[in-house]
């Protein structure tokens, strides 16, 4: 089984600054237009400003304009449209710009959205336990679009929410009844990145689901789901199925869902042209709480049928991070494509964006 030695480098600087701005909390938005150049959207909604960065790779990218929603974002009746989450509770809060995805034919720009209900939305905020601002709260994948390279974004809809509801007995939003019942409660769907499939016409998204430990006041576990949206004529994204029992047969919103890897968080999935195989980053939660080096690895052929996730290093000072961002360096092909150089984006929550360069070789793994 062919698998991929790293050779790390130290840290570089990028636009992505705390002074500028920019306060990075997840993995980063990547995408080529059909020129080869590739944008980003890095930053928060709520804390600066969510940045378009544009540039020839990962090095060369420069602020162009700060994104503006078209829609408001915030207190529960009024955020995103006065919609409510498809499992219940009014929507509210704020949200991040992580999955991007420009299609090639229309120059349109979609994003999938990580939204969390504990953070900016006034007396509306609510966790697990009661109303309140903070955490742990919970988490619901959206879908937004820009017509203009991302100056303004339009909410499209709620796309991925988990099979649990998005509150528990101790706390129930706008009258609603039930919720979760346990004293290990499921955080929902979010921390995410996308893989768009050319043949396929697909857009893949990988999340995060997190279990939290009511009476340790820790997470208990995390794992990796997968779900995929088919381009339709229009250039908008269909609705997504989740990966379930081996088939993508469950609805986005609410459905049952099938972890494709456990073990790992904030998902990056790439193509490695070195071995031919698709690759995993994720991160090693217990090694951060320790200040170890957290990037780490898993393999598959398929997209969801993903191998244990390893360590990439077992000692590197800089790489203690949990957000971290696969790119690849050649303008003709997408930036989750990779050659045996590509470029790593590393932050912490709210610090400034890192560049690692990494150099990858293969060999052939004994089973």
């Amino acid at each position: 089984m062919k698998k991929l030695r790293f050779s790390i480098s130290k840290g570089y600087p990028t636009q992505m600054k705390e002074n500028r701005n920019i306060h990075q909390d997840s993995v980063i938005g990547l995408s080529r237009d059909k020129e080869g150049r590739l944008w980003a959207t890095a930053g928060h909604i709520a804390y600066g400003h969510i940045g378009v960065f544009c540039g020839e790779n990962a090095d060369t990218l420069e602020e162009l304009y700060p994104a503006a929603a078209g829609f408001q974002w915030g207190k529960a009746g009024v955020a995103f449209q006065g919609t409510r989450y498809p499992d219940g509770p009014y929507a509210r809060g704020e949200f991040w710009a992580t999955g991007l995805w420009i299609d090639p034919e229309t120059g349109i720009f979609h994003a999938l959205i990580h939204n969390e209900t504990g953070w900016s939305a006034e007396d509306s905020a609510y966790t697990v336990f009661r109303q309140e601002t903070g955490e742990p709260d919970f988490r619901h994948i959206g879908y937004i679009t820009s017509g203009d390279q991302g100056r303004t974004w339009q909410f499209e809809r709620w796309a991925i929410t988990s099979s649990d509801p998005c509150y528990t007995y101790r706390y129930q939003p706008d009258g609603l009844t039930g919720g979760q019942t346990g004293d290990i409660v499921n955080l929902g769907a979010g921390d995410l990145s996308v893989f768009y499939h050319e043949e396929q016409r697909m857009l893949y998204v990988f999340y995060s689901m997190l279990w939290y430990d009511v009476d340790g006041r820790d997470v208990a576990a995390d794992k990796i789901y997968c779900a995929r949206a088919k381009r339709n004529a229009d250039g908008k994204l269909g609705e997504f199925e989740k990966y379930c029992d081996g088939a993508f047969c469950m609805a986005g919103n609410c459905g049952r869902e099938t972890a494709v890897m456990a073990g790992g968080s904030e998902p990056c999935v790439a193509y490695s042209e070195t071995i031919g195989r698709y690759i995993m980053t994720t991160y090693n939660r217990r090694r951060w709480y320790e200040g170890k080096t957290t990037l780490q690895v898993s393999y598959s052929d398929d997209l969801v049928t993903w191998s244990k996730p390893e360590l990439c290093v077992e000692a590197h000072e800089e790489l203690s991070l949990p957000y971290l961002t696969l790119c690849g360096r050649e303008k003709g092909k997408p930036h989750h494509t990779l050659g045996d150089t590509f470029d790593l984006l590393a932050s912490t929550n709210n610090t400034d964006v890192l560049r690692f360069e990494v150099k990858v070789e293969a060999y052939e793994e004994n089973i």
